[in-house]
């Protein structure tokens, strides 16, 4: 009887086997090649476990967020549990707003923001006569206008930036969607991403006045009087198209 060519993996000792007894020798390599299948079923039931377990667990990471106020302190609950942060001393709450994952906090002190992501508080401080005059909360970022600065979280990033305004600078325009938001200045035009860091800004030129704004949740477009300018969420800085 002729045989076909033996699987590399087998034994020298299966080798013998095979030609002294085809019966036996056949059992063989179907009992190994059982041995194999089963094992293939066994590591994808296990790989599917795995991947159902991390499912489950980046479904409790990324609950939504509830935020209530109690007298002396501030409750973020999610659907694994509850995280509070302490007001000071005749601190009290002026604002509430939550996005899926993301709760910022602005209080008469400090601007808190909590993420179900990180499941913590961080926060950032407001000076003694600074006062906030809008904000704008996302799945992955929060951004703050005040009197004195423009404030943004980064949750991707667990960061919070800072840029001050100018003197006599005001804020005339927010856009938030996705992951960029934009602050349109009386002098500047601030963007803001969710992937990289801190503000990036761009002088607007004299008389030049934005004329329009097209936006997708990764990319910004700005047209003004002279210029297009592009704003990217992966991208640092601004883009002059002309």
């Amino acid at each position: 009887m002729t045989w076909p060519a033996l699987d590399s993996s087998l034994s020298d000792e299966m080798r013998r086997l095979m030609v002294g007894d085809p019966v036996q020798s056949r059992g063989l390599i179907m009992g190994k090649a059982s041995c194999r299948y089963a094992a293939m079923v066994w590591l994808s039931m296990i790989l599917a476990l795995c991947v159902g377990a991390t499912a489950v667990s980046a479904q409790g990471r990324f609950t939504d967020v509830l935020v209530s106020v109690a007298k002396d302190k501030v409750i973020a609950v999610t659907g694994v549990g509850q995280s509070d942060i302490d007001l000071g001393v005749g601190e009290t709450v002026v604002s509430t707003k939550t996005n899926g994952p993301t709760a910022l906090a602005v209080t008469s002190a400090r601007l808190l923001r909590f993420s179900s992501q990180l499941r913590r508080w961080g926060e950032q401080t407001l000076e003694t006569d600074e006062h906030v005059k809008s904000s704008k909360v996302l799945r992955e970022l929060c951004v703050v206008s005040t009197d004195q600065h423009l404030d943004g979280f980064q949750e991707t990033l667990e960061h919070w930036s800072r840029e001050s305004l100018g003197g006599n600078e005001l804020v005339q325009e927010w856009r938030a969607h996705g992951h960029l938001a934009l602050a349109v200045t009386t002098e500047r035009l601030v963007g803001f991403s969710a992937f990289m860091n801190g503000f990036h800004v761009t002088d607007l030129q004299g008389d030049e006045q934005v004329q329009g704004i097209e936006q997708t949740g990764d990319a910004l477009v700005v047209k003004t009087s002279r210029r297009t300018l592009m704003f990217r969420s992966r991208m640092s800085g601004w883009t002059d198209m002309n």
